[in-house]
């Protein structure tokens, strides 16, 4: 398997739904009480989509893509519109040390004693600023989303300021189909699931029932 830096079209994309998958583990007692647990650390996500009266361009398009991905062998990188940007969020960093740092992003609809974590990867851009709002030098892997300072974290809060970011995904099937309606009218089916790479946890703060 490989990572193809690539983004599935975006136009092609729109219509698409998608999102979250965690994984509870439930255990069920006689007496009617549960127990639960969660299987995975982070969510993994997923997409799918039915599109009608594709033209032949785009028809030609996804059937290329998909063969390029040789089905479910390679990665490629999707935009989830319901959820690709970070604004204005604190990131923990290893002050005293030039050490990378693994982005994320955290959700906190609740207030800040409920705040779950997300690390993120496949990013589009990110600018990190130090308190004063200066940008902080560094190197960015946009493929597994993380940063390299040139200089030495300080004791100071550091921001993402603004970021957009991809899922990195493979196909659920080796299979796809695609129908033909009539002329210069086809019917496709597509459905992708989150693929990430490994995270590099050392920054990365716990959500809140870890």
């Amino acid at each position: 398997m490989a990572r193809i830096n690539a983004v599935l079209d975006e136009e092609v994309d729109y219509g698409f739904s998608g999102g979250p998958r965690y994984k509870t583990n439930i255990g069920e007692y006689p007496n009617g009480f549960e127990d639960r647990d969660s299987g995975w650390k982070y969510p993994k996500h997923e997409f799918s989509a039915s599109f009608g009266d594709v033209p032949d361009e785009n028809r030609d398009y996804i059937i290329a893509g998909f063969h390029v991905c040789a089905g479910r062998k390679h990665s490629i990188k999707f935009k989830d519109w319901n959820d690709f940007t970070i604004e204005d969020q604190v990131i923990q960093v290893l002050p005293g040390t030039a050490n990378p740092i693994q982005l994320y992003k955290t959700y906190a609809p609740f207030g800040p004693t409920y705040v779950r974590v997300r690390a993120v990867q496949a990013f589009a851009f990110c600018n990190i600023v130090d308190e004063l709002g200066d940008p902080v030098a560094g190197t960015l892997d946009t493929e597994t989303g993380i940063f390299t300072p040139a200089e030495e974290w300080t004791e100071q809060e550091y921001r993402i300021a603004s970021a957009e970011f991809y899922v990195w995904v493979r196909y659920d099937d080796d299979y796809n189909e695609m129908t033909i309606n009539s002329w210069r009218a086809n019917t496709a089916k597509v459905t992708l699931k989150e693929d990430p790479f490994d995270f590099l946890p050392l920054n990365v703060p716990p959500s809140w029932d870890d």
